[in-house]
């Protein structure tokens, strides 16, 4: 699969990368790769995702959404436009459609961008050769799963942007250790992802802990980011998914009537730079910031807010943020009321440089409601990293180590201080006295391996050079008397 996750990307970026960056192209791509799948499935037998813990994609496709009437379409001068009605009505028949934000208004295949009528066309012909010579299945007739393809080519397109992406992908390694921190249990069965990026921490988390599409809820601001998520919901078999558009602070679109809708699970990976407008928020109607009201400069902890006001009251969060939520003064009586209130259950720091787009510090924090302890794990993963080509890597030995730890936690068992991971369990008296600082530092202490030293010997060894520096001592003396001797016969 990655090797023609690679074809597909290489491709792309001859036909399109001489004026266009990545970050304008991918979509254009992910898109084609949507309605190219999606005629595949029909083509395909409908074994697809037979596993009865993988959702099934079952996509509906009309003549005019299918990829092989585009193909036939190639010589029409109208061929962005025909691509654009595809995209429409394949949502349409396939995704809960709420106030008409679709696909195509974010991606459109009739953009200047692209260029002049014909260089837009020329360019169009090519992507659509390109995918018509592509076999999305195997030699049984078995279609590959299409939303780990989907998956794979953005960070593909992450990779090749480097600093310049757009927006902040999340690591496998980090998708995959939130999934582990939540678990599958019989308890998991609404997630929520309130600002969803393009939704693979979304899609990937809800594979994962086997919550199927009726379970799933999204929300995203960014309208491009908006058409990926939907393309890769129902690439994923998740089409019977809640996703809106809209900023849920501004605008939250997951609620019941006055109240926000309340979830199980809630994951997220807010904007790690972003204001907000804090001018309505003491009078939310929501009544999101009763932990109190963040800076206008520090949006994390007003989408922190919505996101604990967004947990049932057995509910669990796990969102990444950068470092500086951690100890920031001015965010501070926010730390306290969620400690005096007992919601925070694990903090783990993570190595810098993890996520593609920014080299910033990142920590997970694990909220729950209604805890049973009072205590905090504290977990430092700073360390915790391999690097590939500047970028930083969360080691599998770490992850293990973190999840083994923080099972171990929840189960009652002591956490030992281990050089390779070091925890911490802190109670609440402990917290206070650090003034609500949840830096790891102020809690974990790593473990520095102590060598039995000789006293007897080492002050031997001592004696022994203090002899040698009197003897080089004298030497010196020696040879300047000479030299000066020297230089006066001169």
């Amino acid at each position: 699969m990655i090797e023609i996750a690679y074809y597909i990307a290489s491709k792309a970026k001859q036909i399109l990368g001489g004026t266009l960056s990545v970050n304008q192209y991918k979509d254009y791509v992910l898109a084609l790769l949507f309605l190219k799948s999606a005629n595949e499935y029909y083509k395909s037998n409908d074994s697809f995702q037979s596993d009865e813990n993988k959702p099934l994609l079952r996509l509906l496709v009309s003549e005019r959404s299918s990829f092989d009437y585009l193909y036939k379409q190639l010589g029409s001068a109208e061929l962005g436009k025909l691509i654009n009605v595809a995209l429409y009505e394949l949502e349409q028949a396939n995704s809960r459609v709420i106030e008409g934000y679709e696909i195509n208004r974010a991606i459109n295949f009739e953009s200047n961008i692209l260029g002049d009528t014909n260089e837009r066309l020329g360019k169009l012909h090519e992507l659509l050769r390109l995918f018509q010579k592509l076999t999305l299945t195997d030699d049984a007739g078995k279609l590959m799963d299409i939303g780990a393809l989907y998956n794979q080519l953005l960070y593909i397109f992450a990779e090749e942007a480097g600093k310049k992406i757009s927006n902040v992908l999340t690591p496998k390694e980090v998708i995959g250790l939130v999934a582990e921190l939540i678990g599958n249990n019989k308890d998991n069965n609404s997630l929520c992802d309130p600002v969803s990026g393009s939704g693979t921490l979304l899609v990937e988390v809800g594979k994962r802990v086997g919550i199927r599409g009726v379970g799933i809820f999204g929300q995203e601001a960014n309208w491009n980011q908006y058409a990926l998520t939907k393309m890769n919901l129902m690439l994923n078999g998740f089409k019977d998914s809640t996703f809106f558009w809209g900023d849920s602070l501004s605008n939250p679109k997951l609620t019941d009537g006055d109240r926000l809708k309340q979830f199980d699970i809630v994951v997220s990976i807010p904007p790690f730079a972003d204001k907000w407008a804090i001018e309505e928020a003491e009078f939310d109607r929501y009544e999101r910031f009763q932990y109190g009201i963040p800076p206008r400069s520090q949006a994390t902890w007003a989408y922190i807010s919505h996101i604990l006001a967004s947990l049932k009251p057995n509910g669990r969060a796990v969102v990444v943020v950068p470092a500086g939520v951690l100890f920031r003064t001015s965010e501070s009586k926010i730390r306290h009321q969620i400690i005096e209130h007992n919601l925070l259950e694990t903090v783990i720091e993570l190595p810098q440089n993890l996520f593609y787009g920014t080299a910033i510090s990142t920590a997970i924090l694990v909220f729950r409601k209604n805890r049973e302890m009072t205590q905090t794990l504290f977990m430092d993963a700073r360390k915790g990293y391999i690097s590939n080509k500047g970028i930083y890597k969360l080691s599998d030995a770490m992850v293990e180590q973190l999840l083994s730890t923080y099972k171990g936690f929840l189960s009652g068992e002591q956490v030992w201080q281990e050089n390779s991971c070091p925890a911490y369990i802190a109670t609440q008296e402990e917290v206070r006295n650090n003034k609500y600082d949840w830096q790891t530092v102020k809690y974990v202490e790593e473990k520095i391996e102590r060598v039995e030293v000789d006293v007897e010997a080492t002050l031997q060894r001592i004696e022994k050079l203090e002899k040698r520096l009197e003897f080089v001592n004298e030497q010196l003396e020696y040879c300047t008397q000479q030299l000066i001797r020297l230089t006066n016969r001169k």
